[in-house]
């Protein structure tokens, strides 16, 4: 005889994974915008990639 399966555990892991995540989609849909880089943040990237003014050169004479 085979054991029958637990019908007891099987729909509490499977609401607990369906709660999951409908959880990380309302994050991700409703999450709120990361606040401003902090200036240590901003120096990095700017050594990395230099500004467009630096870049820029006039066409005209």
């Amino acid at each position: 005889m085979q054991k029958q399966p637990n019908r007891f555990i099987a729909p509490i892991v499977i609401a607990g994974i369906t709660v999951g995540f409908l959880v990380s989609a309302y994050k991700f849909v409703f999450a709120k915008p990361k606040p401003e880089q902090s200036e240590k943040t901003v120096a990095d990237s700017e050594q990395e990639t230099p500004s467009l003014k630096t870049e820029q050169t006039d066409a005209a004479p």
